[in-house]
């Protein structure tokens, strides 16, 4: 990447990389095109060149700038919160991602794309990774209901992730996405588990 990037200013910095993150989250490497990322951050082929030389770069320049933003979301959100009850460690990821997605909406779905299908070329997955076992650490430290032992806890954490990237999905494609309606309807799915756990009604 052309370091010159950085002395763009902010508001033009954020469109190229969201409009860059919603192709490839939408396409994929393979098949996402630099037509449709220029189009849709109204910039020139050749100026999108100029500070990422080509496709692979530019995805490669996405991979690690998401990922780190993420953690970056996620260890605000979890500051001063390790060993938090179960469901609340959930709410508490869901609430990170809602505050990464009011500045790139399509950045969970693109991190989801890139875990699904890995690395492609040379891209460098070590920032993900770094995220991934943040996302691990933060688990082992969860306090859980008294019913549920650690396997049962990782399956709902990885249904809940199902969940959360079906619900951002659905919300961009209905053009309905805001970080409060994400929150919510995330929230519904958490507390139907958290209402089977503690044995109560689910409604």
């Amino acid at each position: 990447m052309n370091d010159k990037f950085w002395d763009l200013n902010k508001s033009k910095q954020d469109n190229m990389i969201g409009s860059a993150v919603k192709v490839f989250a939408l396409n994929g490497f393979s098949h996402a095109s630099t037509d449709e990322i220029v189009a849709e951050a109204s910039v020139s082929k050749g100026l999108l060149f100029h500070y990422f030389y080509s496709k692979a770069g530019l995805y490669s320049f996405l991979i690690e700038y998401c990922a780190r933003f993420a953690l970056v979301e996620l260890n605000s959100e979890m500051r001063r919160k390790e060993n938090l009850p179960f469901f609340e460690f959930e709410r508490a990821i869901t609430r990170a991602e809602a505050s990464s997605m009011r500045q790139y909406p399509y950045i969970t779905l693109f991190l989801d794309k890139v875990r699904k299908d890995g690395a492609t070329g040379e891209q460098d997955l070590s920032s993900l990774e770094l995220y991934e076992d943040r996302l691990r650490e933060l688990l082992d430290c969860c306090i859980l209901p008294g019913s549920m032992i650690l396997e049962d806890a990782e399956k709902i954490s990885s249904m809940l992730r199902l969940v959360r990237t079906d619900t951002a999905a659905s919300l961009l494609r209905n053009d309905s996405f805001t970080p409060e309606r994400y929150t919510a309807a995330v929230a519904r799915s958490v507390s139907f588990f958290e209402q089977f756990y503690r044995g109560g009604p689910v409604i």
